[in-house]
């Protein structure tokens, strides 16, 4: 059964910072591919969290990180004779090199994501220690894709009187549902699966829990955390949910979603 459709794919090259938006993406046990493998770590963090974010820097989502490689990052190559052959067969992803990332800082400046003066950059507003930590297998908070409609987006807009930007929900896979009903329908859908395009297969296992990361404007970094106070009011503190991969797939906007 047709529940609903990606209206958007969108992933992150580095945790915390600006995402892009994507025409496709191949989804892997680990997540979207090139989805969060650079993160910032903190020296003086706590050892179960030691990410640097905008949690701790507001204007940490203000950088902008991009691939060099551009589309080469969608799909691995050869990806069509891998899908021929028995599910689970991973095809073989790119060496790090080719997910080499340039940042654009938010005073314009384009560098390196793994230079000296990345990190210079960011430590002059900050006094913490800081380092890059990258790895392909993606470094989520929790399960390796999220989910966010645009009906509770708009919901929450309603119930806040606040014009909100999705991109402060940071999912992987913002959706149209078909159920014109229930503005929170993904809620409903935590310990079922779904089919997504013609291959991927994820199981919905939580909702998401928030944080300070949505209060912070994708454009200007300010503040309000009237959002969150909202969302842990009336929400349990969730908005959107978590999925685990059960069977690897390319998605592409414009995708359907299948109850299966």
């Amino acid at each position: 059964m047709k529940i609903g459709t990606i209206e958007s794919i969108w992933r992150y090259p580095c945790k915390g910072m600006r995402g892009e938006e994507i025409p496709h993406v191949y989804t892997g046990f680990a997540g979207l591919m090139g989805d969060r493998i650079y993160g910032v770590i903190a020296e003086d963090g706590d050892p179960a969290f030691p990410w640097h974010t905008g949690r701790d820097q507001e204007e940490f989502v203000l950088y902008e990180a991009r691939y060099t490689s551009g589309d080469d990052l969608l799909v691995p190559k050869n990806i069509d004779a891998f899908e021929g052959l028995a599910p689970g067969i991973k095809p073989i992803y790119p060496d790090d090199e080719a997910f080499a990332v340039n940042v654009k800082t938010p005073d314009g400046k384009i560098v390196g994501i793994e230079s000296r003066e990345f990190l210079d950059d960011l430590q002059k507003t900050t006094d913490r220690s800081l380092r890059v930590h990258m790895t392909q297998q993606g470094q989520h908070d929790c399960r390796p894709v999220s989910i966010f409609s645009l009906s509770a987006l708009a919901a929450l807009s309603e119930e806040t009187g606040m014009k909100i930007d999705k991109r402060r929900f940071r999912a992987n896979f913002y959706v149209e549902w078909e159920n014109q009903d229930d503005p929170y329908y993904e809620f409903s859908l935590v310990g079922k699966s779904l089919k997504i395009g013609d291959k991927l297969e994820v199981r919905v296992i939580e909702r998401d829990p928030r944080c300070k990361m949505i209060t912070l404007d994708p454009d200007t970094s300010d503040e309000s955390p009237k959002l969150l106070q909202h969302v842990s009011r009336r929400h349990g503190g969730n908005a959107g949910v978590f999925a685990a991969v059960l069977s690897e797939g390319r998605v592409k906007k414009g995708d359907p979603i299948y109850l299966t």
